[in-house]
């Protein structure tokens, strides 16, 4: 066997794999052995039959067939390592280009490389805003306005008014051949924000709600509104539309007053305070959360376009594939098959896959990969007590969405343990990843590795702190059930920071952008 190796610039090795006659000679007659064992030849015992039997009664193709396979399953491993090849996935036979001498070309994707640069001379400043406390009062309001009795209202609509209406909207002057219809009389609910109040998620348009101040039941509308040539739905980017609303009824919202009673009704809360207490605490996180997301992908974004990044065009289809398969996912959560979607969309499924989801999976690839070689140069490693932290982070959100017996059914509990364990490796990682790029975006000093002996030290102090300092964490699922009640309060909490059913529809079927499915 004598191999040529060639190493391409996408990150697969083509290997030339040329055999002898008599060596694949020896892999024929295997072959006509085997097909002789599993099937009948009239006068010959099964795995009896002479070769030159077998090659007449099933032809030459399908014992050269059968040749490859065992070819394959006896060879491909003693061909990577004479190759001296560490491969990334599975190899393919690419095609036989010869069958005297017998020589196979196989594609083996190699391990992506990736080289960063200098990418600890990246520079951003971190400028967290201090966080705003109006926004304690905006939550409080708004679960107050969740909590509220709904009065019908014989007036004109005012501000935090919940007017019912059905809406029509079609695109002017629509291009030959296009469907202008953005809308056809859907019902439709909308609550009339406060002033300075904006929900960046808005459908038909931002602002829209605010159109819908001073008419009253019975009243018909007319806005027309053109979108910017930057707008989130790529098929509304640059064009005017008109919608039409046709009011059914206004609402008054009758807020619950902030007391005693009412924050007690909303978990255990001891008190007002202790309630305003927890949500800003919450919101305080969020903020800081946000913000550290946000610049986290900056920075990385800067980095990973100086980065010089290869890998083979396998990895690209296997994320591809996971980012199609999310996309399906979410679909099916809004009740929409992916079929209607592409409908929707006026797109084949490979012009949506090529013009789409390809470079959605490109990018999250390549950070992905970036990250992976961060980690790596930066010697990071998993800090135990920041992995029970999240573990038990994890857990408590399972009990929270009240799915944690139906997934221990449908996975068993000894790979919902493992998945759990893997997303908290995963959380405590980026959140490791996120503080370095910090300090390397802000210019401070790196901290050296420290000896072993020390950082023993410090988790055996950091165990003893938190056995004096912390409530006792969950770590099992069991575990984890039992500390349910004590954790109700929290679960109402976070109940609250869900989307008001007061500022959505009632009945509208969205259509889905692709930019909301894919990001």
């Amino acid at each position: 066997m004598n191999i040529e190796k060639q190493i391409q610039e996408d990150r697969q090795a083509k290997l030339t794999v040329e055999y002898t006659t008599e060596e694949f000679e020896g892999y024929k007659r295997r072959a006509a052995k085997k097909i002789s064992k599993s099937t009948k030849i009239p006068g010959f015992r099964p795995g009896k039959a002479p070769y030159n039997v077998v090659l007449n009664h099933y032809g030459e193709g399908a014992i050269l067939q059968e040749a490859i396979d065992i070819l394959l399953d006896d060879d491909y491993g003693k061909i990577l390592d004479q190759a001296e090849i560490e491969p990334s996935g599975v190899g393919n036979l690419e095609k036989i280009e010869s069958y005297d001498p017998p020589t196979f070309v196989f594609m083996v994707p190699l391990e992506p490389v990736v080289n960063l640069g200098a990418y600890r001379e990246v520079r951003k400043p971190y400028d967290l805003e201090d966080f705003d406390p109006s926004e304690v009062d905006a939550f409080i309001d708004n679960i107050r306005r969740n909590a509220a009795t709904i009065i019908p209202a014989d007036r004109p609509a005012k501000e935090s008014d919940l007017v019912y209406f059905n809406l029509s909207g079609e695109v002017l002057n629509p291009e030959e051949g296009e469907d202008g219809t953005i809308t056809d009389k859907t019902p439709q609910q909308a609550l009339i924000p406060a002033d300075g109040e904006e929900n960046e998620n808005e459908w038909p348009f931002v602002g829209f709600a605010k159109e819908l101040s001073g008419i009253k039941a019975g009243d018909v509308k007319e806005i027309q509104h053109s979108y910017p040539e930057d707008d989130g739905d790529e098929d509304l980017q640059g064009k005017t539309a008109v919608f039409t609303i046709e009011v059914q009824s206004v609402k008054e919202l009758e807020l619950p007053e902030f007391d005693e009673e009412f924050v007690k009704s909303m978990g255990n809360y001891e008190s007002v305070d202790d309630f305003r207490a927890q949500v800003e605490e919450r919101l305080r996180s969020e903020h800081q959360n946000s913000y550290d997301e946000t610049y986290f992908n900056e920075i990385l974004n800067e980095i990973t376009e100086k980065a010089d990044v290869q890998y083979p065009p396998q990895m690209l289809e296997h994320e591809a594939e996971h980012v199609l398969e999310d996309i399906k996912g979410r679909l099916n959560q809004q009740n929409m098959d992916f079929e209607t979607y592409l409908k929707l969309r006026d797109k084949d499924e490979e012009t949506f896959i090529e013009e789409e989801i390809k470079p959605v999976a490109k990018q999250r690839l390549e950070r992905s990969l970036v990250v992976d070689s961060i980690i790596e140069s930066e010697g990071l490693k998993i800090n135990e007590g920041m992995l029970k932290g999240h573990i038990n982070e994890i857990m408590s959100e399972m009990i929270y969405s009240g799915q944690i017996e139906e997934m221990q059914k449908q996975m068993g509990k000894e790979e919902f343990s493992r998945a759990i364990s893997m997303e908290g490796v995963s959380r405590t990682m980026n959140k490791q990843v996120i503080e370095r790029l910090r300090l390397i975006g802000t210019g401070q000093p790196i901290p050296e590795d420290e000896p072993e002996e020390a950082v023993k030290e410090k988790d055996e102090e950091s165990k003893e702190v938190e056995a004096v300092e912390q409530p006792e964490k969950a770590e099992t699922v069991k575990d984890v059930e039992e500390a349910s009640d004590e954790i109700e309060a929290e679960e109402e909490l976070d109940s609250e920071f869900e989307e008001s059913p007061a500022e959505t529809s009632e009945e509208t079927v969205g259509e889905a952008s692709s930019e909301d499915v894919v990001n």
